[in-house]
């Protein structure tokens, strides 16, 4: 059953056929977009002339971190503190040998973080271990001795 123009009189623009309010409304509202968010934002083209300088010291390096994890692995006695001669002074192995498994861990030595501060020509670290259920930090001073950094002091959190 189909019904004749005359016979249904809506109200309504659409019913008469009279579209076009409908379709500029659809056109001036733009399809729902997601909004910006930090992983979808294109990064920001800064000018040649305005660009920083990149932070100095930001990470750590590489070989600091890997020394703060094999000086806590001596502390608490899975490393022998001769395993790192040539990586640290002949005054910390001393003191590694005194500290050797005084840290009680019954799993490996977990480095949370490394802190680190450049200072003249060497740098200053500090490192927090996860060790069961407890966390321990010791400190220590690196240098780069013919290319290799060198742990040239050695203090722990005073427990030990």
């Amino acid at each position: 059953m189909s019904h004749s123009s005359d016979r249904h009189r809506c109200p309504r623009r659409i019913c008469a056929g009279d579209r076009a309010p409908h379709a500029r409304r659809s056109a001036a509202h733009a399809p729902h977009r997601p909004a910006a968010t930090p992983a979808r934002t294109p990064p920001r083209r800064v000018p040649p002339g305005r660009r920083h300088a990149p932070l100095e010291g930001h990470r750590t390096p590489g070989e600091v971190h890997l020394l703060a994890q094999q000086v806590a692995e001596v502390l608490v006695g899975r490393r022998t503190p001769e395993a790192l001669r040539g990586r640290v002074a002949v005054a910390v192995r001393e003191q590694l040998r005194r500290l050797r498994g005084a840290l009680p861990c019954g799993s490996a030595p977990r480095l949370e973080r490394v802190f680190h501060q450049r200072s003249g020509d060497g740098l200053e670290a500090s490192a927090v271990i996860a060790c069961d259920l407890r966390a321990r930090v010791f400190a220590f001073r690196a240098r780069r001795w013919d290319g290799v950094w060198v742990c040239t002091d050695l203090e722990t959190d005073g427990l030990l």
